[in-house]
């Protein structure tokens, strides 16, 4: 059964990496020439937060099941005595 479950998020996680680049954010209007490589202040979207609170989050759930299988592991072998 953890198998197919596997297989599946699989499937869906590998659909949504291929389906990604066909995602536009800015409208398809007609281009300019020689757009600005810098836009005016304001406009600019800081993914810095965004990243950083998003890997803060990962290693922190990363470190919490690596906490709870240490604890299953430790009960496990006191039970086993």
């Amino acid at each position: 059964m953890k198998v197919k479950t596997v297989f599946k998020s699989s499937v869906i996680v590998m659909a949504f990496l291929c389906l990604a680049p066909l995602l536009k954010a800015q409208p398809g209007g007609e281009e300019e020439e020689d757009p600005d490589p810098n836009p005016p202040v304001g406009t600019a979207i800081p993914l810095d937060l965004g990243i950083s609170a998003l890997v803060a989050a990962g290693i922190g759930y990363a470190a919490k099941k690596r906490h709870d299988t240490k604890k299953k592991e430790k009960l496990a072998e006191e039970a086993d005595k």
